[in-house]
């Protein structure tokens, strides 16, 4: 067990997750949504910028400003956390703890063994769930031009990523969007802030969890309901892993994985 590293040996050991959040629940609450508001201001800026400098201006096309905004979130994302950092500060919170940016104590092995396990895992899950309810998930894939399958919309953001992995040269704009962006300031928004205000609460871990996981699957609400219900699923599963590790860096790191994984899946997929 060595070769995995120090937190993979602490089976015994109490869980290493510990809540700071010296601002207090309401005032962390009121921070929080203010944070939430300019990265979505944020995105949107970036979006207009996107589809006015390289999409030909056609604000009145929904899907080109749905990739506007995908490809316009990285940047988004990276001030939205540095606005996150700034208030853990607030009544002399330290940013490190509060966000929970401890260094796990791992080698490269455990690692892998934590990020593979996590997305083995999922998508155990994820077809177990297919299996029992019998769902067709074909009706929750867009057609290979991004369009929606017969049965409704598969998603928005679904849809997008299956039109712009037709357009090799906007798919790798858009990818560090998704797989560093979108991990980045959603696990320092939901797991990270939100995640230790709430923990310090009556509500506790346990409400912390389900709280966080609920808000951040109702952030995908353009999504169908299956595809909401593995994310609220997935959300859970993080914040276990943030739990027993104690650092928001395995779940950056796990969403990271899982949003690559489905993203080259996408691209690999279209290719003729």
């Amino acid at each position: 067990m060595a070769m995995l590293g120090e937190d993979l040996q602490k089976f015994g050991a109490p869980w290493l997750y510990a809540p700071r959040q010296p601002a207090g629940l309401w005032v962390a609450l009121g921070l929080w949504l203010l944070v939430v508001a300019a990265f979505f201001l944020l995105q949107a800026i970036g979006a207009l910028a996107v589809v006015g400098l390289f999409l030909n201006g056609d604000f009145a096309n929904e899907k080109l400003v749905i990739k506007g905004a995908i490809i316009g979130s990285l940047p988004a994302a990276i001030l939205a956390a540095w606005l996150v950092w700034r208030i853990s500060k607030v009544r002399g919170g330290i940013p490190r703890e509060i966000l929970a940016l401890r260094k796990p104590d791992l080698t490269w092995l455990g690692w892998l063994v934590i990020v593979g396990g996590f997305l083995v895992g999922i998508y155990i899950v994820m077809m177990t769930v297919v299996t029992v309810f019998q769902i067709d998930l074909e009706q929750y894939l867009p057609g290979p031009d991004g369009g929606s399958p017969a049965t409704g919309s598969a998603g928005a953001m679904k849809e997008a990523m299956f039109d712009l992995a037709n357009e090799p040269l906007f798919f790798w704009l858009a990818f560090p969007a998704i797989v560093i962006g979108a991990p980045l300031i959603e696990e320092l928004i939901f797991r990270g802030y939100l995640f230790s205000a709430l923990a310090m609460s009556r509500v506790g871990l346990s409400g912390a969890t389900i709280v966080t996981s609920s808000l951040w699957s109702l952030l995908h609400i353009t999504e169908p309901w299956f595809s909401i219900g593995m994310i609220f699923i997935i959300g859970l599963t993080l914040s276990a892993l943030l739990i027993r590790f104690g650092s928001i860096w395995i779940t950056m790191a796990c969403h990271t994985a899982w949003n690559g994984a489905n993203m080259l899946a996408v691209f690999v997929a279209l290719r003729p």
